[in-house]
């Protein structure tokens, strides 16, 4: 668990972060690659979202059980990267956050 600073921390490092992979990304030049970058953004945006409503988003995963808040236009846009990433072979679902696998 974080304290609410140590959230706060976090999320300026992770866009640290986020800021410098998509410099390095953009001089690799492979699109699907940069892609990622989209999909560290929408997870930050998400987890800032989510510490503003008092959510503790460092506790948010699979093996915890607890699921980050998405709304449905943030599933929608990583899906969207996760298709140009991966063409297809993963998508998640909005209402669980769930995986839906096509034709692995």
């Amino acid at each position: 668990m974080m304290t609410a600073a140590e959230r706060e921390v976090a999320l300026q490092k992770m866009r640290e972060l986020s800021d410098a992979f998509y410099q390095h990304a953009i001089r690799i030049g492979v699109h699907p690659f940069i892609e990622f970058t989209g999909v560290m953004n929408e997870y930050i945006k998400c987890a800032h979202e989510a510490h503003d409503a008092g959510i503790d988003f460092s506790e948010c995963n699979t093996h915890s059980g607890v699921s980050l808040p998405m709304p449905g236009f943030s599933v929608d846009y990583v899906n969207e990267k996760l298709e140009c990433i991966f063409t297809g072979r993963s998508v998640m679902r909005a209402e669980a956050g769930q995986e839906v696998r096509h034709g692995d």
